[in-house]
């Protein structure tokens, strides 16, 4: 598959819509996450998901704040790692550690450490973290993940419910449009073990093996309630393809096979994204360490007892056609 390729999920025509632009965050179109290595702050492109949030991180204020916030709870003792036993029985990340070295000030800084921090993997080898290359890799300075807003997978999935042309006009338009699902207003470093989480104003970024909810399975690669919040909500993603699909219906009756520019508003998803960074840093430290899943079934369990009408922020309510437009 070519790099073009991998930018969307329809027909081969539609590769050259996939624009790539290296050395910068902006001007990208493109409509799934295929690029997220970052090593040694290689690959620097508006695909680059990784890449983006790092940057997302470095300016925005409250963002910054939140990741470095442990610094107001330092402590001598080390920190339990959520890394868990894969079926082979080897450890999951099998680069990671049981335990890490309680952080001094500036340790898990965003563009931190400020000195090279010491580290022994599951498999015994000893290594140091570089001076300045915090959140280049996923377990440095501790398991984190850079996660799409709204996620990759979620939108991919909601797009192909529709039938194949109007899927096709929708990925051609939205590419046209130069929507980015990589672009950094749409990711945010979030860690991923729990005690790491604890010490951060912020929710931790997968259920795992922890038990953090009596109707929550075990989960190590997704985050469906969190999911469901993304598109059930007041105005969220159903509403806005739904929408979406609405215009493409329309263009497709008028047999049209061009698409002009701005035919879907890729602000509305842009929208989505800010508002659902905004439920997550509301969440903050009332998550204490709880996962999105955790946050998104206490969210939807708190709707429902309360009756909140349609239009309250994280609201899990399907908006009707037409509202919030």
């Amino acid at each position: 598959m070519s790099d073009n390729k991998k930018g969307h999920f329809g027909d081969a025509a539609l590769s050259v819509l996939h624009n790539v632009q290296k050395n910068t965050t902006e001007n990208g179109a493109c409509l799934t996450g295929h690029l997220g290595g970052f090593s040694k702050f290689r690959n620097k492109s508006s695909c680059n998901y990784r890449y983006q949030a790092y940057e997302r991180a470095k300016e925005n204020v409250e963002i910054k704040k939140r990741l470095q916030s442990y610094k107001a709870r330092l402590s001598t003792n080390s920190i339990e790692t959520s890394a868990y036993p894969a079926e082979s029985e080897s450890m999951t990340p099998a680069y990671y550690c049981a335990r890490l070295p309680a952080p001094q000030a500036g340790d898990w800084d965003v563009t931190g450490p400020n000195r090279v921090v010491t580290r022994t993997t599951f498999s015994k080898k000893t290594y140091g973290i570089p001076i300045g290359h915090n959140f280049t890799q996923d377990t440095w300075p501790y398991w984190n993940n850079a996660h799409h807003l709204i996620p990759k997978g979620t939108l991919k999935e909601r797009i192909l419910e529709e039938d194949s042309q109007v899927s096709e006009l929708m990925q051609k338009a939205l590419l046209k449009a130069k929507y980015n699902i990589n672009h950094k207003f749409n990711m945010l470093l979030m860690p991923q073990d729990r005690e790491v989480a604890e010490l951060l104003d912020l929710p931790r970024h997968i259920q795992l093996k922890d038990d953090d909810e009596p109707d929550l399975a075990a989960m190590c690669t997704d985050h469906p309630a969190y999911n469901e919040m993304v598109r059930e909500m007041d105005s969220g993603l159903d509403a806005i393809i739904q929408d979406y699909k609405e215009i493409c219906d329309q263009k497709i009756e008028e047999g049209e096979h061009d698409v002009p520019d701005g035919l879907l508003d890729k602000a509305r998803l842009e929208s989505l994204s800010k508002r659902l960074l905004r439920i997550i840093l509301d969440w903050g430290s009332d998550a204490r360490g709880g996962s999105l899943e955790k946050m998104s079934m206490r969210e939807k369990k708190k709707q429902k007892a309360t009756g909140a009408p349609e239009g309250s922020r994280g609201s899990v309510k399907r908006r009707k056609l037409g509202d919030g437009k």
